[in-house]
């Protein structure tokens, strides 16, 4: 199972997919989180101390390369074994998650970053005996999605919270996604402060036919976590939030299976 976690800037997709790894991690699924963005924020709410976040090697610049196959259709193809590349670069996360990072931005004017959109592509490709789930935490927009780096996941998950912006961005990235021809686009309300919110993102998610398949309520906890830089399910394990992701994975899973 390969999810990408998408969405608007801001929107919470970052500590959804986090925690949503983790709480696949505890139900004896070998996972494997892949930190797209190119600001990474991925390992603390992971679990990782903001000491080992910071020691987390990117992978390198030359990871993958274009190829083309018999039929002259090109695709991405990693220069080493995907295990050899996760012992390399994987860092240990809580639970036996195992996180890659695919850099950052470090110098102003430095270009695109068309490598690590690649990478990211080239992993999810050749994703077979390695883990059973790769749970990839894309960067904030469109951009993931006219590269095709998603092209090889099995579900987009689009996080929205209860503001038209965000919402309107949802079927942008439903319908690029759509045309990369990924199975499975799911949408995540996160952040609803009462009926209200949850019966805005209902009724557009309704009236666009989007699939709404979660509603995550505005919750203190997750606030207090990252102010105190720790994973939420490790500092407020029952809050209300923690409780859907865990229903959201589990649902994943039987859509999946």
């Amino acid at each position: 199972m390969k999810v990408a976690v998408t969405g608007k800037g801001g929107a919470g997709k970052t500590t959804i997919a986090a925690t949503l790894a983790r709480i696949l991690a505890r139900d004896h699924q070998r996972v494997l989180a892949l930190d797209a963005d190119s600001n990474p924020n991925l390992a603390v709410p992971l679990g990782l101390t903001r000491e080992a976040a910071a020691q987390v090697v990117a992978l390198p610049y030359d990871l993958a390369e274009w190829r083309e196959d018999a039929q002259g259709k090109a695709y991405v193809e990693l220069r080493q074994p995907l295990g050899q590349v996760i012992e390399g670069y994987g860092a240990a996360a809580p639970d036996g998650v195992s996180l890659l990072v695919m850099g950052n931005v470090e110098h102003a004017g430095a270009g695109c970053r068309c490598n690590a959109h690649a990478a990211a592509r080239g992993i999810s490709r050749q994703l077979v005996s390695e883990a059973d789930v790769a749970v990839l935490d894309m960067e904030a927009g469109l951009e993931h999605l006219g590269r095709g780096t998603v092209e090889h996941v099995d579900m987009l998950l689009i996080v929205v919270e209860p503001y038209y912006r965000a919402l309107e961005t949802a079927t942008r990235i439903r319908d690029l996604a759509v045309q990369l021809g990924v199975p499975g686009i799911v949408v995540v309300g996160n952040r609803l402060r009462g009926p209200e919110d949850e019966a805005a993102v209902t009724q557009f998610c309704r009236k666009h036919d989007l699939d709404l398949v979660a509603a995550i309520p505005f919750d203190e906890t997750i606030l207090a976590a990252e102010r105190r830089g720790l994973a939420p399910i490790d500092f407020a394990p029952d809050s209300p939030s923690v409780e859907v992701i865990g229903n959201l994975a589990a649902t994943l899973l039987d859509r999946l299976a």
